[in-house]
């Protein structure tokens, strides 16, 4: 008897709390959409003003890896130990 009570118990306190967390779905109301989206795209532009200046040194790299330098760097005189 003793553990069908408990059971009993157990049972109602389970389904006491689900109908409470049931009812508190959707109560509250976000309204925030519009400055996360500013946030989103504010860190957007922060990453890609730091991904051009990476792709400029990238590039010339890579064109002076492929086709050369169009000149020889001259020596400073001025630098002789």
């Amino acid at each position: 008897m003793k553990s069908k009570l408990t059971i009993l118990m157990v049972l109602t306190t389970q389904l006491g709390l689900a109908s409470n967390l049931m009812a508190a779905t959707g109560v509250r109301e976000d309204t925030s959409m519009v400055l996360v989206y500013l946030f989103l795209g504010m860190c957007a532009m922060i990453v890609i003003m730091q991904l051009m200046p990476a792709m400029f040194l990238l590039f010339g790299m890579l064109k002076s890896l492929f086709f050369g330098h169009k000149g020889q760097v001259k020596a400073n005189p001025a630098a002789k130990h």
